[in-house]
């Protein structure tokens, strides 16, 4: 062995000015950083300053997503281009199902007696939100609600009803926007799920379970398991508490009901290692007589119907599957469909059940944070599963749709809002306004920048602009492709004829913004050339902007409210934070189920601090048991969809609804 030395003294240091190299004077050597650096303040971690944050470790207001602007337009569509190519690929679900090999089975069906030993429950109450984590007001107004201890909401027959809160969450799908990543899911929706229930502390904290949805995939599903489905960074979620490690899993509930959620990835479908999961929860641990609540992130009853009216089938061989040769054979019945990615909420129920007093319930509400969705858009009074899904006509049934929250006529109303296009999504005007710019310039280049005198000179010079620079006509040929490819409509005579007429309308705007600006400064600036170039161009630029956005809003709206065509962007282009839902269910010992749709008709834009020393604390002291940091200090109209929905247990009874 070596025999240990003592180190060697460290030389003399030099004195005076060289001593700086060691012992840094953090103040004088901020002279040597970039500038951009210098000007942020000590303490502040070098942020550069022109980026605002609140600085405080409070929960950031995130505004609506603006799905409109162009580099928003850009980056989504890139994230959905690649997580469709590399998700037919690459599977997560495969991967969980190798590496776990537990089943993800929650037993709340029972709880801890005095001894922990488990005694039966007699009841349990769930909450069910999906769509959430996009702008802070409407996600932060449903989270707001979720902790509070309990809710009195009137219903639409002027009952009320006293709603405790949920002893379990279940997230139904898009739990983000508009994409995924540890910073999104942070800041838009744990952060507010975090402020509305810091004062909850429980000793037996609520748990949450969450479906993902197609956003959620948009990583490969790598933040979504992180935050749901890993130990790692704890389990906490606000007060909540995760349990799942899969992203999909089973419940056991009281009465005899079971709970599961479903991952349909971003293909719709049900993989068969999650089939396998599901089957050998039906074949070991579910009795015959037992019910089901199936949360899907997806409304396929729905998309079905809507896919069957555009001449496609959507397959629904999996659902059908599970139905039909996983429970049915087991006397297991499917009784309740629950999803989320239509922002709104619609509930069709079966129209001639075997069982009066249960009839199945297919419930979409997404209402949980993100923009509206229309509710007039589609005719789905009823659907048939033999028509949409091609079930054998023995094995399928009927369903009337019973509600709709907004309603057809507000929702008929509330497009029009298409019409401020422009004011609610300015930064969108770029698009429209080079568009404008490059063909006036184009145009007016091939003429040789003349003037003319009046309208029909004008439409001479622009025929002879097409018939003398085959380039303007390649552009003019490359535009109107792109207007036909932003109609994604399924009808390939619409996409055609509806991108057409849009991009008519468009050059005839340009037309008129174009030489009306060459017009106009000729008049104000004679003989100023380079100028009245300058001016000209200016006018052009920001006429497209204004009109080209106009365009587009009035575009949205007719396709909407004349043909049933984009109302995904239509609705997205407005933003609306209002008109939110979640579901509150109650599943009894004696296997009764109760659902209570809860509406919110306003979201609050402003909050206060809940403490009354927090600077900017407005307002009286809360003397209420609410665990929330930030109090609403504006509207937060609530009540029932409407009256609550009963299941009641076994055969033979009338329906409550």
């Amino acid at each position: 062995m070596p025999r240990q030395t003592d180190p060697e003294p460290l030389p003399p240091q030099p004195s005076g000015a060289h001593r700086t190299d060691i012992q840094a004077d953090p103040q004088a050597d901020r002279e040597l950083l970039p500038l951009a650096r210098r000007l942020a303040p000590l303490g502040r971690g070098g942020a550069f300053p022109l980026r605002w944050s609140r600085g405080d470790g409070a929960a950031p207001r995130l505004p609506m997503v603006g799905w409109f602007d162009p580099g928003q337009l850009i980056a989504t569509g890139f994230r959905a281009a690649m997580s469709a190519i590399v998700g037919e690929q690459s599977d997560r679900r495969v991967v969980q199902a190798i590496a776990e090999r537990a089943a993800d089975v929650h037993d709340y069906s029972t709880r801890p007696g005095p001894q922990g030993e488990p005694v039966p429950r007699d009841g349990l109450w769930i909450d069910y939100l999906a769509d959430t984590g996009d702008g802070f007001n409407p996600t932060y107004a449903c989270a707001y609600l979720l902790a509070q201890p309990e809710l009195t909401l009137e219903a639409p027959d002027g009952t009320h009803h006293r709603l405790p809160r949920g002893d379990v969450l279940v997230l139904g799908g898009d739990e983000v926007y508009p994409a995924p990543s540890r910073e999104a899911y942070q800041q838009r929706l744990v952060a507010p799920f975090e402020a509305a229930s810091a004062g909850l502390r429980a000793d037996t904290p609520p748990h949450v379970f969450a479906v993902p949805g197609n956003h959620d995939w948009y990583d490969g599903l790598s933040a979504f398991l992180r935050l749901f489905c890993s130990d790692i960074g704890g389990r906490g979620f606000g007060a909540w508490q995760t349990r799942q490690t899969r992203s999909y899993f089973a419940l056991r509930l009281p009465g005899r009901w079971w709970l599961l959620g479903a991952d349909s990835q971003l293909q719709g479908d049900l993989d068969t290692a999650q089939i396998a999961f599901f089957e050998s929860v039906a074949e070991r641990q579910m009795a015959r007589g037992d019910r089901v609540l199936l949360c899907l992130s997806t409304p396929v009853w729905v998309h079905a119907h809507k896919y069957r009216r555009m001449g496609r089938v959507l397959d629904e061989t999996d659902l059908l599957y599970l139905r039909e040769r996983v429970f049915a054979p087991r006397g297991i019945e499917l009784k309740v469909y629950l999803s989320g990615d239509l922002h709104h909420y619609r509930r069709h129920e079966e129209t001639d059940p075997a069982d009066p007093g249960a009839p199945v319930q297919k419930i979409t509400a997404g209402g949980g944070g993100a923009f509206l969705h229309p509710t007039h858009d589609e005719d789905v009074a009823v659907l048939d599963e033999a028509e949409d899904s091609g079930a054998a006509p023995g094995l399928a049934r009927r369903f009337a749709m019973r509600s709709a929250y907004p309603s057809l006529r507000r929702s008929w109303w509330l497009s029009f809002g298409n019409l401020a296009f422009g004011w609610i999504n300015p930064r969108f005007g770029i698009v429209p306004a080079l568009l404008y710019f490059m063909t006036a310039w184009l145009v007016a280049a091939a003429v040789g920048f003349q003037r003319p005198k009046g309208a029909t000179e004008s439409i001479l010079l622009t025929t002879s602009a097409f018939a003398t620079n085959p380039g303007l006509t390649l552009w003019v040929a490359a535009v109107v492709s792109a207007f036909i490819g932003f109609n994604t409509t399924r009808s390939v005579l619409y996409r055609v004829l509806g991108g057409l007429a849009h991009a008519a309308v468009h050059w005839v705007c340009i037309f008129h913004v174009g030489w009306g600006a060459i017009a106009l400064t000729g008049a104000l600036l004679p003989g100023w050339g380079f100028l009245q170039f300058v001016a000209a161009g200016a006018l052009v630029f920001a006429g497209g902007w204004v009109v080209g956005s106009a365009v587009m809003g009035l575009y949205l709206l007719v396709s909407l409210n004349v043909f049933g065509r984009h109302s995904e962007e239509a609705f997205s282009a407005m933003r609306i934070q209002d008109f939110k839902n979640f579901l509150r269910l109650h599943v009894a010992a004696d296997g009764t189920l109760t659902i209570h749709p809860v509406r919110i008709d306003r979201v609050p834009r402003r909050w206060r601090d809940a403490d009354p020393s927090a600077p900017g604390h407005a307002g009286p002291p809360d003397t209420t048991d609410n665990p929330a940091t930030l109090l609403p200090d504006g509207p937060l109209v609530t009540g029932l969809i409407e009256p609550p929905i009963v299941l009641r247990p076994g055969h033979g009874g009338e329906a409550l609804v």
